[in-house]
């Protein structure tokens, strides 16, 4: 009997901390992808916008991004050391992991960046639901400037 009481208790009290939703209505609204809805993001007409998983990997965006500002490249730097550091190694010097090269990256292919971030690619995880969009373009003026400003 105390073992079906316990039973109980566990599952009212994690239904108390998950709440009353169910997995399938568990979804979080798309971050903002475009100027208008992203004012304080430097370039903003310049992000590529969110087309899902199955967007295209590459494409050219037509567009040149301006140098980025020391604080906007700061961030970035902050950021990547923070975040992708551990497998693209310190100041994108990778020492021989799987993690691909990005002193190798193309500077000019935005839409690649921001969707091998988004969703990930082969050993590379899935960034969107923890990185901003805001976070991710930090992060692309510090890549595409190959870590110099």
């Amino acid at each position: 009997m105390k073992s079906y009481v316990a039973l109980a208790a566990l599952s009212l009290s994690l239904s108390v901390a998950i709440g009353p939703w169910s997995w399938a209505d568990d979804t979080k609204p798309a971050a903002p992808t475009n100027a208008a809805a992203t004012p304080n993001i430097p370039n903003a007409n310049l992000i590529p916008p969110d087309l899902g998983a199955n967007g295209p990997a590459s494409a050219p965006t037509g567009k040149e991004w301006p140098k980025p500002s020391q604080a906007q490249f700061d961030e970035g730097k902050r950021i990547f050391q923070n975040r992708c550091a551990r497998c693209h190694g310190w100041n994108m010097v990778n020492l021989g992991s799987i993690a691909f090269d990005l002193r190798q990256f193309p500077h000019d292919d935005a839409v690649r960046f921001f969707h091998s971030v988004r969703y990930g690619k082969k050993s590379m995880p899935v960034w969107k639901d923890i990185l901003s969009t805001e976070e991710i373009a930090d992060i692309w003026a510090y890549v595409r400037t190959g870590g110099n400003l």
